[in-house]
């Protein structure tokens, strides 16, 4: 009966580092302008860089691998966005106040959406946005980088004001991206899948 526990421990962990050794290394995009790049390690870590004109910056977490799905968690984990709901003044107005986590105000677009998934879209916003006669179910945010919290479902049936802070660091929490042969489809800040690959640079 030991034996066959040796056996099965040994065939997993040796499973386990064949998978491992199985994707790590460098996956990168380069152009003139534009640099992304990701390094999986064997113990299932990795370190994720961006570069586009003025915006920079990077990431590090843990991964895992499920069929051809590259599965991200950034660590340290953040919230995406907190948002805390009130009732406020006139009811038949909607008032969102909007910073980010240091509580700064910042650019960005608000996406409200009614009961008829109709979207109502205010663009170049600053701190504080207002929405008149209007019933909406839902919304969420995006700044001028192109980040994107998710969509936040608004809980009272009688609130009508809205403090938002919005994290303007990238922040991956179970993001899938594809895998392809040598290569990653990756994602943008906005969630959505991209029309360039990430190819792997060391394939020995």
């Amino acid at each position: 009966m030991r034996r066959i526990i040796y056996i099965f421990v040994l065939v997993l962990c040796t499973s386990f580092t064949i998978q491992s050794n199985l994707y790590e290394g460098i996956y990168e995009y380069k152009s003139d302008k534009f640099y992304e790049r990701i390094e999986l390690d064997k113990d299932f870590r990795f370190k994720y860089d961006f570069r586009l004109h003025s915006i920079s910056y990077s990431l590090e977490g843990n991964y895992r691998v499920k069929g051809d799905s590259l599965i991200l968690d950034s660590n340290p984990q953040r919230d995406k966005v907190i948002v805390k709901e009130r009732k406020k003044g006139d009811k038949s107005n909607i008032k969102f106040c909007v910073k980010d986590k240091l509580g700064e105000s910042f650019n960005y677009t608000l996406y409200a959406i009614n009961k008829g998934n109709d979207t109502i879209t205010l663009s170049n916003q600053w701190s504080n946005s207002k929405l008149k006669d209007k019933k909406i179910e839902s919304f969420y945010i995006a700044d001028s980088k192109g980040l994107r919290t998710p969509l936040y479902k608004i809980k009272g049936t009688q609130t009508n004001y809205f403090e938002v802070q919005m994290e303007t660091i990238r922040v991956l929490a179970n993001e899938v991206w594809q895998i392809q042969g040598n290569s990653i489809s990756p994602k943008g800040m906005n969630g959505e899948n991209q029309n360039y690959v990430l190819n792997k640079t060391n394939t020995d």
